[in-house]
């Protein structure tokens, strides 16, 4: 049996405070995109987050499967959903929450730009150390599974325990047990 993850919950505190630097550094750099991308499933939240601190109203998605399970992926990456908006001659930034090999992101961008975008940059919260790919903003490097709030019901399926708000963690339980 293999020994369970050390999972590190993120709360929405850090999560807003990881998207405010990241807005940040992006401003600090002079780059301000056309669109917004989020990579489903885990970069919808930080992408619009995102998207209304630095005023960007273009929001799309793009769909990449890369794990089944917590620790464990396909062969490689699947594109499950086209861009949902055009990015011919614009400049985009993709956003996923964590890159852990970078293939998945790395797939993002590629179709990307072969959907005519001019420029793809690229931002995650957080960043595996041993990631092949390193975005162009990232929050933290971190080592461990991460747990995010918009993801909880996923991490119970998984049989992950939450240092979470009780009554919450219980309630979402008790409906996870029911499906």
């Amino acid at each position: 049996m293999a020994a369970e993850p050390e999972v590190v919950f993120v709360d929405w505190s850090e999560v807003h405070k990881a998207v405010a630097q990241l807005a940040h550094r992006m401003v600090s750099d002079g780059f301000i995109p056309d669109a917004i991308y989020g990579v489903l499933k885990g970069g919808i939240i930080p992408a619009r987050l995102l998207a209304d601190i630095v005023n960007v109203d273009s929001i799309g998605f793009i769909g990449v499967k890369f794990y089944k399970s917590i620790g464990e992926t396909r062969a490689r990456p699947e594109l499950t959903q086209p861009p949902t908006l055009p990015v011919r001659s614009l400049s985009i930034l993709i956003v996923d929450d964590v890159v852990d090999s970078g293939r998945t992101l790395q797939l993002a961008i590629d179709e990307l730009t072969r959907y005519g975008a001019r420029e793809v940059r690229s931002a995650v919260i957080y960043l595996k150390p041993w990631s092949s790919f390193t975005p162009d903003y990232y929050y933290k490097v971190i080592d461990k599974w991460i747990a995010f709030p918009w993801e909880i019901g996923e991490c119970l399926r998984e049989g992950l325990k939450l240092n979470y708000f009780k009554e919450i963690r219980e309630l979402i339980e008790e409906t996870v047990r029911r499906l």
